[in-house]
């Protein structure tokens, strides 16, 4: 995908949601993952202006969000009880993160979590905080993702068939 198409498609599928989750791969970092949520079309810009050339960045078109909001003590009920009564669902994705903390940090807040022992866990580390929870998605699913490798400054990208 061109860099102009990816940043079309994304500022489209930002108008008809209040954000949308992206994860940006650093390659040769350690397998470097960040996860965080845009909220307009104008982080987007920016993040691809910060983006070094070959940095993978996809956005989700759809994510299953199982629930959002402050961490409390009636929260983190609410969430292990319907985990247990709903067999848990394995690996869950928690981020604590928008765009303007992946900036200002340079790095995200995320978890994912394989039990409900270790959601209780993260949970409660982060109570106060407000995160969000989904259901990891595959960002291989080419039918759920826009997907773009940074150009550098000739306008050259690494293809996707090569990470």
């Amino acid at each position: 995908m061109t860099k102009n198409d990816f940043i079309k498609y994304v500022t489209e599928l930002l108008k008809g949601n209040n954000k949308v989750l992206v994860l940006v791969r650093i390659p040769n970092s350690g397998n470097n993952r960040n996860y965080f949520f845009l909220e307009n079309p104008n982080e987007l810009g920016e993040l691809i202006a910060e983006s070094n050339a070959s940095d993978s960045i996809t956005v989700f078109k759809s994510i299953n969000q199982l629930n959002s909001g402050l961490v409390t003590e009636d929260f983190i009920r609410t969430i292990t009880e319907s985990q247990i009564k709903d067999n848990f669902e394995p690996e869950l994705l928690i981020i604590n993160n928008t765009y303007k903390e992946y900036r200002k940090n340079g790095s995200s807040e995320w978890n994912t979590v394989e039990n409900i022992d270790e959601l209780k866990e993260i949970l409660t580390d982060n109570t106060g905080e407000n995160i969000s929870i989904i259901l990891e998605p595959d960002f291989c699913n080419e039918q759920n993702t826009f997907h773009l490798y940074v150009p550098d400054e000739y306008g050259v990208s690494k293809s996707g068939a090569s990470y």
